[in-house]
């Protein structure tokens, strides 16, 4: 499961256009950890549902990030994001 979740983050890297070295895949890594760990504190202050997991947070993050480009709304700059977290609170 983890080596999955490491393989979607290292696609979607490689899909935005990033070149893949070991050290980018290394932070790549590093930065799936920092988001469990996140979440983790998130979850245990009552900001985040319970059902989310961290390859939910990946998964939601490459998502708005996406969704932001897309979207380019200059009047209201965040709104992707802005859902998004509604999304997670409880």
């Amino acid at each position: 499961m983890e080596a999955g979740a490491k393989q979607d983050l290292t696609d979607a890297l490689a899909g935005a256009g990033v070149t893949l070295t070991d050290a980018t895949r290394q932070t790549a890594v590093r930065l799936q950890q920092i988001f469990a760990e996140l979440l983790a504190c998130a979850q245990k202050a009552g900001v985040v549902r319970n059902d989310v997991d961290g390859e939910d947070v990946q998964a939601i993050v490459v998502a708005a990030v996406t969704g932001e480009r897309r979207r380019a709304d200059r009047a209201r700059p965040g709104r992707v994001a802005d859902l998004v977290l509604d999304g997670l609170r409880p």
